[in-house]
């Protein structure tokens, strides 16, 4: 029997895109099976976002799917987790829905990311006729950007408008856009696929801003997701273009398409993709054309200009003058840009640019990067934000050891840095250091991974013998029987670290006086005389 007219919407696109994210697409293929071959007699979903089913497989499995908090979905079969089962009621629950199997075939190809059969075979037809109809109308090659959007407005500027549960209906809007130019030029063909992708990112923005705010966080993973394949091609194809060799007809469309990348940038509004980082990446691979740079760079100061001089947030534009003054080799101006911009707003493009200098062995620039990075760093310090910063003072540290300014800024850091700066000494074979952190921030052996300890101990027994006697005392000053209890088994560690080291005199002068200090604890001489330590 067919639900009501509405499918409870935000129910099957929650549903869908846990799915999507929590089951893989060999579990979701056999619970299709499943669906395709009738196995599922029940699925229903209550008033509590929860879909209920149940399927029969080698015994019969009752299904719970809980859309709001997806892992306490469960079934009864001896599987164990998110299984064929749950994907197969889902697929039944959708195709209840008026569309039947094509509403679940659409689902089902949607969650792996790939285009229905149905699709796929009429595709070619479908860019013919675009194409035909381009020709028509006189878009093609020879044509500007500013011409090919205008004429992408107008022949699918409602596309979003279908995307009401994911960004499906985009797909052939785009394959046919690439369709268009599929004969032309090389070059102009990736100028024109770049622009066909941006606006179709840009109608997937409009699709977004059209969905209710209790959906909009899944919608978001979810366009974000199958869109991603659509901007990583568009970076290559910036990636592939030849800036220096450009001809007029290419020339003349750059403005256009970085100029619509510029316009989505800033706008306040919050969107899906980083725009910003799509039009940095053009004015990266675009600035080898010297007169394109200079008059970009010329035409974005005079608007950073007016954006101050009105009190507007100019974050944008210190931001992409900082970054094409690093192209330009000016690494102090864009440092001087950098500092004019919120330190969270920028700080994923600073580290790149201290990582690209050093890479160049440019130490002198590398180091001014770093400085800048450290007093910002230094200022917001916390556990979740110190990450990239040591993981470039750790790469200098290894490539310019003798410099010991990679040091002092990790240890300045700390508490923060310990779990990198632990693993940096441990990976440089430096014991003592790595020991002495240990010691600093307070850290016991027992907390300490046992293949660390052995990789010290083999290697450096007595820089592990602060750090275990520094343990014992502290196990024998809780004053309890299980303290007692981990202060032998600390000394039998102990024990044979001086055995490595070959200094069992040594040993043994401490533990007699070990025993003659603590003599009168009579639980913890027992505990020596348990573990065999004193006679």
């Amino acid at each position: 029997m067919k639900v009501s007219m509405r499918l409870m919407e935000k129910l099957q696109s929650t549903l869908e895109q846990q799915i999507g994210e929590q089951i893989s697409s060999t579990i979701v293929k056999r619970g299709w099976n499943y669906y395709r071959n009738g196995n599922v007699q029940k699925a229903e979903a209550t008033m509590h976002h929860t879909l209920t089913g149940i399927v029969r497989g080698s015994d019969v499995y009752a299904i719970v799917i809980d859309a709001e908090h997806f892992k306490f979905s469960h079934c009864t079969c001896p599987f164990g987790g998110f299984c064929k089962h749950m994907a197969a009621v889902f697929f039944q629950y959708c195709d209840n829905y008026e569309g039947g199997f094509a509403q679940a075939e659409r689902a089902y190809f949607r969650i792996l990311g790939l285009l229905p059969a149905s699709e796929l075979m009429n595709r070619g037809a479908k860019e013919a006729a675009a194409q035909e109809q381009a020709e028509e109308q006189g878009t093609g090659s020879g044509d500007g950007a500013e011409q090919w959007l205008s004429w992408m407005e107008a022949e699918y500027g409602d596309s979003w408008k279908k995307c009401r549960h994911s960004l499906h209906a985009l797909q052939p809007v785009l394959s046919s856009l690439k369709g268009l130019s599929r004969d032309w030029d090389k070059r102009l063909q990736r100028l024109h696929w770049i622009t066909g992708i941006l606006f179709v990112l840009e109608q997937a923005e409009h699709a977004i801003n059209s969905v209710d705010s209790f959906s909009r966080y899944y919608h978001e993973i979810s366009f974000q997701r199958m869109a991603e394949p659509w901007l990583e091609h568009a970076i290559t194809l910036v990636n592939e273009l030849e800036p220096e060799g450009m001809e007029e007809l290419e020339l003349s469309a750059v403005p256009a398409i970085t100029a619509f990348a510029k316009r989505r940038a800033l706008l306040s509004d919050k969107q899906l993709f980083e725009w910003g980082e799509i039009y940095i990446a053009l004015c990266e691979k675009l600035s080898s054309n010297k007169a394109w740079f200079e008059n970009e760079r010329s035409q974005l100061n005079e608007e950073y200009r007016e954006a101050r001089s009105e009190e507007r947030d100019a974050s944008f534009y210190t931001i992409v003058l900082a970054m094409l003054s690093f192209y330009d080799e000016r690494d102090l101006d864009a440092i001087r840009f950098f500092s004019d911009c919120p330190f969270d707003r920028c700080q994923r493009l600073i580290y790149p640019c201290a990582a690209q200098r050093m890479e160049e062995g440019k130490w002198a620039l590398a180091e001014q990067w770093m400085s800048f990075l450290y007093e910002r760093v230094y200022a917001n310090r916390n556990f979740r934000n110190i990450g990239p910063f040591m993981a470039l003072c750790r790469k200098a540290d290894e490539d310019k050891g003798e410099q010991p300014v990679w040091m002092t800024y990790m240890t300045e850091l700390l508490p923060y840095s310990y779990s990198e700066l632990s693993e940096h000494w441990l990976s440089k074979k430096q014991y003592p250091q790595w020991a002495d952190l240990q010691l600093l921030i307070g850290i016991k052996p027992e907390d300490i991974q046992a293949t660390e300890l052995r990789e010290a101990a083999k290697a450096a027994p007595h820089a592990l013998m602060p750090l275990y006697h520094q343990a014992v005392e502290a196990a024998i000053q809780s004053r309890n029987r299980q303290g007692y209890r981990m202060a032998v088994k600390h000394l039998k560690k102990l024990e044979k670290l001086y055995k490595t080291a070959k200094e069992t005199h040594k040993w043994q002068v401490y533990l007699n006086g070990l025993t003659v200090k603590h003599q009168r604890l009579r639980a913890l001489q027992e505990e020596l005389w348990k573990g065999k330590l004193v006679t």
